[in-house]
């Protein structure tokens, strides 16, 4: 059995340097399996059972079992008979794999040597690859090592799960380094492999100046300041291009700080290099005077067409625009990306060259922030109307329900048209009837003005006798119900307007029953003096 406590604590060392258990464990199962491999037949297959918790590791040999009849036929290294299969398992079964156990007190110090050379052949690309997986997500980043060797054209330092080489080009100017010393480096560039994951660090790029103006300045940190572009000479001069993303921070203050406090923090990580910080304009002309500094630039000349500009500076001013070894211009134009001619201002003016002053160029780029402004205005309500078709695109739908609404809808109006035809016709047929009745009545004779006159004055003389009613009315309502059958019979000759019913017209019969009746009692003898007077 192997010792426990050794067993783990060698485990625990390979995590120290980033290799999990798991790693480990299923390096010592291929190492093992690798060993029997080599030793027997490349068919060979191995079963490696480590348990960590017990301090146990078990190998068996993987051997078919086959029937007793193929014995000529067998093949020793994978197959077994199921006689002898069943002398190691007495359960053993044809078709099954038999496990035959293997003591590792069997291995050879022979065989412990080729164990040895698999198992850090292994572990080694387990470590590798751990190393691939540490860094990948670095890139871009600064990571911080310790000088651990000085070599006349490159440093190696450590940085804690491997080592890594700082080539003397990637340095910055001609920095000097000690055994031990801490130092940051950016990495630029990782990728695998076949030999390992290679990283590719360095101390003269821009990334690495940027990286640690976001460690330095909180206002570049939290966004506040944003860093548009770096244009670097390592170990010289540096110029970095910044603006700020809120409309009352100076993003040049910012960078520099109260008394320069914050750069000077950022300049003691480089050496004797110097940076200038200056501010990002959208109007390439302000740009290159901004970039130009410490120079003064009175005005800029701008060709669009060539991509070309020409500084003017004032008569004493050359110098300084151009810089030491002409640094200073040959970073303007790396930082803004345009070709930069420089000419004092009496040169300009003789030949005839025309810019804009500052203050001309500060209204063009108002302009052009409001142009943009403008545009992402037009963009948004473009954005907005696009959205429109989604709705248009739903009309078939809204078109095919309207349509079956229509298939509904059109029989039950065509049946409410029926119905009403059938309620108008015999109505169309009344009115036509009384057209002709009225016709009828106005081709009658004209009454005379004294049959008129005869007609009112008996009138007047039944409304004078009319109280009298009262005692013949019980004696004509019970002889009413034989009246009423006579007086049917002579409906045909009542001349009345079919507008009436039935009841109205029996009503009126009634009534000059009634009044013919009243007549046939009077006595009109006894009023002919009355007529006489």
């Amino acid at each position: 059995m192997v010792d426990l406590k050794q067993f783990l604590a060698a485990i625990d060392e390979f995590e120290n340097y980033g290799i999990a258990r798991e790693v480990t464990i299923q390096a010592l199962k291929d190492a093992f399996s690798s060993l029997f491999v080599k030793k027997n037949y490349e068919d060979t297959r191995v079963n490696v059972d480590i348990d960590c918790e017990a301090g146990e590791i078990k190998i068996h040999i993987l051997k078919e079992i086959v029937d007793n009849s193929k014995e000529d036929e067998l093949d020793d290294n994978i197959e077994i008979t199921l006689a002898d299969a069943l002398e190691i398992n007495p359960e053993a079964m044809i078709g099954e794999d038999l496990y035959i156990p293997v003591e590792i007190s069997e291995f050879k110090k022979a065989d412990a040597q080729k164990f040895k050379s698999v198992f850090k052949q292994k572990i080694k690309e387990a470590e590798k690859q751990a190393v691939y997986q540490a860094f990948s997500d670095k890139k871009g980043e600064i990571i911080t090592g310790v000088v651990e060797k000085i070599e006349p054209n490159y440093t190696i330092i450590n940085i804690g799960k491997t080592t890594i080489t700082l080539p003397n080009s990637k340095k910055i100017g001609d920095e000097q380094f000690t055994i031990g010393q801490h130092i940051k480096v950016y990495l630029s560039e990782i990728s695998s492999q076949s030999g390992g994951p290679s990283l590719v660090v360095t101390r003269s790029d821009g990334g690495f100046l940027k990286r640690l103006f976001e460690e330095e300045i909180h206002e570049v940190y939290d966004g506040t300041v944003v860093i548009k572009d770096v244009a670097r000479h390592a170990g010289e001069r540096s110029k970095v291009s910044v603006y700020s993303t809120v409309e009352n921070v100076d993003p040049v203050g910012a960078c520099i700080g109260s008394a320069g406090t914050k750069i000077q923090k950022i300049c003691s990580q480089l050496g004797k290099e110097k940076i200038d910080v200056v501010e990002f304009h959208e109007y390439p002309g302000l740009f290159i005077a901004e970039a130009l500094k410490p120079a003064e630039v009175i005005g800029v000349h701008i060709d669009e067409e060539t991509h070309s500009a020409i500084a003017v500076v004032k008569n004493d001013g050359l110098r300084v625009a151009i810089g030491r070894k002409g640094i200073n211009v040959v970073l303007a134009v790396k930082l803004t990306g345009w070709k930069i001619d420089i000419k004092e201002q009496d040169t300009a003016i003789s030949e005839g060259i025309t810019f804009l002053t500052m203050d001309q160029m500060a209204r063009k780029e108002q302009d052009l922030k409001l142009e943009a402004l403008r545009a992402k205005l037009l963009k948004a309500n473009e954005e907005e109307q696009v959205a429109v078709p989604e709705y248009v695109e739903e009309t078939p739908a809204i078109e095919e329900t309207v349509q079956e609404v229509e298939e509904v809808v059109t029989p039950v109006i065509q049946e409410v048209e029926e119905e009403k035809e059938e309620v108008v016709a015999p109505v169309k047929e009344e009115v036509a009837f009384i057209d002709q009745k009225v016709e009828v009545n106005l081709s009658q004779p004209r009454v005379s003005l004294a049959d008129l006159e005869q007609q009112i004055e008996q009138d007047k003389k039944k409304k004078q006798v009319q109280p009298k009613k009262k005692f013949v009315k019980k004696e004509e309502e019970e002889e009413k119900p034989q009246v009423k059958e006579e007086k049917v019979e002579q409906k045909p000759t009542f001349n009345a307007m079919p507008i009436y019913s039935d009841e109205e017209l029996e009503e009126f019969e009634y009534e000059d029953e009634e009044e013919n009746n009243y007549d046939d009692d009077i006595d009109y003898s006894d009023y002919d003096s009355y007529y006489d007077e």
